[in-house]
This record gives structure tokens, sequence and C-alpha cells, in this order.
């Protein structure tokens, strides 16, 4: 424990009791970290499983039906580009029916080549138009996992690199002034013959 706090006496410098909160504060980072992973987590899903409730109350799944034919797959990329396939796909016009009975037009998301005609199923927001899909409740736990483990590695991460950064500048510090001290009194001992 000695150790860890750099001693005492008349010979600590502030520079050193600096580096010993430093050190508690790694410290705290490290044995805190897990009750803030745990918060966060419960937190994120908390959230997200109140959004994922409000766009499934808010949201209808319709099928629209396609007006034109979906291009057929593109490959993006230049010359040598063995086709790589475009990840998105085309969107298509079509015609659908909203939630009050309404007749919409719009364009929609289709499967490349999809002929004309062809079913599509879409999710609708509250205004009839074209929605991405409600939030699905089984990757809320996967995302609030992944946000309490990123809270349970950055946060002593970061007080570690805030750590190294600190002893960086208090040991440029220290140097500077052993330097000072060292010129105004190194003379006075160099001269003195043996």
């Amino acid at each position: 424990m000695r150790r860890f706090g750099l001693g005492s006496g008349p010979l600590k410098r502030r520079s050193d009791r600096i580096q010993v909160v430093g050190r508690v504060v790694v410290v705290l980072s490290v044995l805190g970290s897990p009750p803030l992973a745990v918060a966060a987590a419960t937190a994120t899903g908390s959230h997200l499983d109140e959004v994922a409730a409000a766009e499934a109350a808010s949201r209808t799944r319709a099928t629209a039906v396609l007006l034109a034919e979906a291009p057929p797959p593109r490959s993006v990329g230049g010359a040598g580009d063995f086709g790589q396939a475009d990840p998105r796909p085309p969107r298509v016009p079509a015609v659908w029916t909203d939630r009050d009975g309404r007749e919409r037009r719009g364009d929609v998301v289709a499967a490349p080549g999809a002929p004309a005609g062809s079913p599509v199923h879409v999710w609708l927001d509250a205004g009839g138009e074209p929605a991405r899909a409600p939030r699905d409740p089984a990757t809320i736990p996967v995302t609030a996992a992944a946000v309490g483990a990123s809270t349970l590695l950055v946060v002593p991460l970061g007080a570690g690199a805030c750590y190294v950064v600190l002893c960086a500048g208090l040991d440029r510090y220290r140097d500077r002034r052993w330097a000072r001290e060292w010129a105004s009194v190194g003379p006075g001992w160099t001269s003195r013959s043996l």
C-alpha cells in the first residue's frame, strides 16, 4: 500500500500527491465500472423497450403491389470488381391501402428483379407512408449488453489513458524542475576538487 501511495514524508512533492490522486481515480474507475455498466445496460434496455413499443403501436403492416418491375441486381465498384452486388435493395413505385382504407402511392423497397404486380410487405407510419419496420424486441438485450460491455471497458481504459498522460506531464514537469535546480546548485558542486 505504501508503494501505491509513493510513500510519505518531507521529500514527497506536490506532483507526487497529484500522481497518487490519479492512481486513486484509476482504481475507482475499475471498481465503479461494473455498476456503471449494469446501469447503462439497464437504462438502454428500458429505453429501447419503450421505443419498440411506441414503434409497434404506431406502425401497421400492409401489402403493396409493385407498379413496375424492380431493376435486376446491380454491381458496385470499379473495373476489375467481379460483380459485387449492391447491398441496397431497389425502391420501386407501388400502390397500397393505408389503415383508413385510402389508396396510396409511393416508392417501396422490393427484391431485385421482382416483376410488376408482385405483392410486397411494407410497414406504414401513422400517416400511411412507408416506414422502416419496428425495432425487433429480440435485438434489445444484445444492444443493451453491448452498451454495458462498452461502458465496462471504456471507463477504466479512459481513466488509465488519462493517468498515462498525467504521469507523462508530471515527469516532464519534474525533469524541468530538476534541471532548473541542478543549474543553480550544480556549478558549486562540480567546481570542488576531490
